[in-house]
């Protein structure tokens, strides 16, 4: 064999040695892809109905906030019909009872500038009696 020859044969080992080489690492990467093709379609598996439960759980949540909604519309317009039964309510006992007031204070003046018109003796007496405790 000539020098030639060696040659070619090193170079047909060095190419058996890197076709070798990429058989195992195509072989490994073959076996990761699997691995992740499977994790992924387990994922999928329990994704899938867990999915299928959150959107039933929404869809309850939206009926229930509907419902919450109609009840805080309820309890806002029985609080503005308790504000405008409360505002009828002060005003027609109210203004009676400031006319009353009035005329009672009038009446008191008119009493009492009679009684020092009189001369009774003594002017005005205002809160509780002086006279003695028994």
């Amino acid at each position: 064999m000539s020098t030639l020859d060696w040659a070619w044969f090193a170079v047909a080992i060095v190419v058996l040695g890197l076709v070798v080489a990429t058989i195992l690492v195509m072989t490994n990467l073959f076996r990761v892809l699997t691995a992740v093709k499977d994790l992924i379609d387990g994922v999928t598996k329990q994704t899938v109905p867990l999915l299928g439960e959150v959107n039933t759980t929404v869809s309850l949540v939206n009926t229930e906030l509907g419902r919450v909604d109609g009840i805080l519309v309820t309890a806002e317009n029985i609080t503005q019909t308790a504000g405008h039964l409360v505002e009828v309510i002060s005003n027609t006992i109210s203004s009676p009872l400031v006319k009353l007031s009035a005329f009672a204070y009038g009446l008191r003046r008119a009493v009492g500038a009679a009684g020092d018109d009189d001369g009774g003796g003594g002017g005005k007496r205002r809160g509780r009696r002086s006279g003695k405790r028994k």
